[in-house]
């Protein structure tokens, strides 16, 4: 194996392990009391949480034992391993947000407990986001331009340009939700900033991609530094215990029986994140045998981990409390005006803010909002940032363009506003 193929496995094992390690704190060693609101959980059919779980840590043990196969053949093999291993993580994770959920259902029915308040943002939605833009434009960063294949970066800026949408929808949302003014500009500010950033990053790999030298290479970093910085600042300020509702109350017996589950997941996850370590340490060195051994204690302690976490589940119907949960969020109708964050008069113009509702292009997207403070309304902008995409028979490299669609309306002036932008263990909970 080269040394271009070692460095590209490399850093895919990074990000992934990175990925992995985050998500896992946001979820699990948080023991946060919060119900997880994904796509992943939305769309999930009620008799189906339990088959899902099953399914997914038996498609991770699967993947696993195609990882230690590949290894072996790890020279020739690297491309396979680096698919590997991206879907390994993208498992991980959707595996971490059911097991969550399904621990957040089986502990807040034990008698006594509280269900968790919504509030006004996501927390888990707007730093999973938050995540991949960092990781995304760290992996602009870093790769050599000699490495930086079309393919790539179409993929990055994609992936930026998606989660960029998702946090500013949210963000949005909350920002037509607020009453107080200064928070309401807070909010306004706060994602322009994000996509204007977002403009520039864009437009700088358009030209590298136009002419790739090292001048536009190095335009193209400079720009990633202000959109990580920006959607970071957004995050935190999104995070604020003001806008996250409250979380649920347990028993001393509930959270016992959550520290049995979320701890037997962790065993997997953690069993994972070894294993993708090891691929990383094999790049640098094949020959040393204890990598090798190494993996097969990996393997084996995510199938320990398994069995031990489907025991723990299967004393819980967890389907039903499941239908139970969904039939009691469609009888409540949360009154978000009794928030003192929470402007009344906007409640009946919210939008659909679903990601079926956005423009999915076949090149990245970018979604930047604008709302006004004297008007019930705001306006939509979305600009669409095309990137080129390469033959595979002449090799030359075409310009799709598909313009910009925006929707006009009146601007107001606006006065000049002044504006001001915890994790637990496991153990110790």
């Amino acid at each position: 194996m080269n040394a271009s193929s070692s460095r590209t496995l490399a850093a895919i094992c990074e990000s992934c392990t990175t990925k992995i390690q985050s998500v896992a704190e946001l979820l699990l060693l948080s023991c946060c009391v919060r119900p997880v609101l994904t796509e992943t959980i939305r769309f999930l059919p009620s008799e189906k949480l339990h088959d899902s779980i099953t399914s997914t840590l038996r498609s991770i043990k699967d993947l696993s034992q195609t990882l230690v196969s590949n290894v072996h053949m790890i020279s020739a093999k690297w491309v396979e391993i680096c698919d590997s291993v991206e879907e390994l993580s993208s498992v991980l994770i959707k595996f971490m947000e059911i097991i969550c959920h399904a621990c957040y259902l089986i502990t807040v029915n034990f008698a006594t407990c509280k269900l968790a308040e919504t509030g006004l943002i996501d927390k888990y939605s707007v730093c999973y986001s938050g995540l991949e833009i960092k990781l995304s434009c760290f992996r602009l960063k870093r790769t050599r331009i000699d490495e930086l294949s079309p393919q790539i970066i179409i993929d990055l800026c994609s992936n930026i340009s998606k989660h960029i949408a998702v946090i500013t929808d949210i963000c949005r949302t909350a920002g037509q939700n607020v009453k107080d003014e200064g928070l309401q500009d807070q909010f306004k500010l706060s994602v322009k900033s994000v996509t204007c950033a977002a403009g520039c990053l864009i437009a700088s790999i358009k030209s590298y991609k136009s002419n790739p030298n090292i001048t536009q290479h190095s335009r193209v970093m400079v720009f990633c530094e202000p959109v990580i910085a920006s959607s970071q600042a957004l995050v935190s300020f999104a995070t604020e215990k003001d806008f996250n509702g409250c979380e649920g109350t347990l028993t001393d017996q509930s959270k016992d029986v959550q520290k049995r589950i979320l701890g037997s997941c962790m065993s997997v996850v953690s069993a994972s994140i070894q294993l993708c370590k090891t691929v990383r340490d094999l790049t640098y060195d094949m020959i040393t045998s204890h990598h090798r051994e190494r993996l097969k204690s990996c393997t084996e302690a995510i199938s320990h981990g398994a069995v031990k976490l489907m025991k723990i589940l299967d004393d819980y119907d967890i389907n039903k409390l499941l239908i139970d949960y969904r039939a009691k969020q469609d009888d409540l109708s949360p009154d978000l005006s009794n928030d003192r964050f929470c402007s009344k008069q906007s409640l009946p113009f919210l939008p659909d803010m679903s990601l079926s509702s956005l423009p999915m292009l076949s090149s990245p997207t970018l979604v930047s909002r604008s709302f006004d403070s004297t008007s019930t309304t705001s306006s939509v902008e979305t600009n669409s940032f095309s990137l080129y995409s390469e033959d595979e028979h002449s090799h030359s490299v075409n310009e799709r363009n598909h313009g910009d669609q925006s929707n006009t309306q009146d601007h107001h002036s606006d006065n000049s506003t002044s504006f001001s932008s915890s994790e637990n263990s496991l153990a110790s909970r």
